[in-house]
């Protein structure tokens, strides 16, 4: 699986669940542009370009979801990942080690999952926003 697979892969987990917020930044996912991808041995940044538009911002809020985990080889939270909303808008997502010391050699290692469990605990990611 290529990087961008993956990316697509991971923000639909993270932007997952019956929420008015994520369903806005969904929308923001959908038309946001890529302003850079940076890679390194303990991980990636992807910042995101998103048109000032407010049907989609969320009240000039700033917070970050962090509750998707990546497993690799039995390791649970081998790497993480954080997406970053500043002034209302999507801006970056960091995939970074955790338990491992380099970040995998291939993105099909990786076996994400929600720190909740199966089931995403939307209660608790909403106070990230409230």
């Amino acid at each position: 699986m290529e990087h961008v697979e993956f990316e697509k892969k991971l923000m639909k987990m993270l932007l997952s669940g019956d929420d008015e917020v994520l369903n806005k930044l969904r929308k923001q996912y959908e038309v946001a542009k890529i302003a850079s991808r940076e890679f390194s041995d303990a991980g990636f940044y992807t910042s995101f370009l998103v048109e000032n538009r407010n049907d989609l911002c969320i009240k000039n809020k700033s917070f970050h979801i962090g509750d998707v985990d990546g497993n690799i080889d039995g390791i649970e939270g081998a790497v993480g990942f954080v997406l970053y909303v500043k002034n209302g808008y999507i801006t970056l997502l960091e995939g970074y080690t955790n338990a491992v010391d380099t970040w995998p050699k291939s993105y099909d290692e990786i076996v994400l999952s929600y720190d909740s469990g199966e089931i995403r605990n939307i209660e608790n990611l909403r106070t990230k926003w409230v």
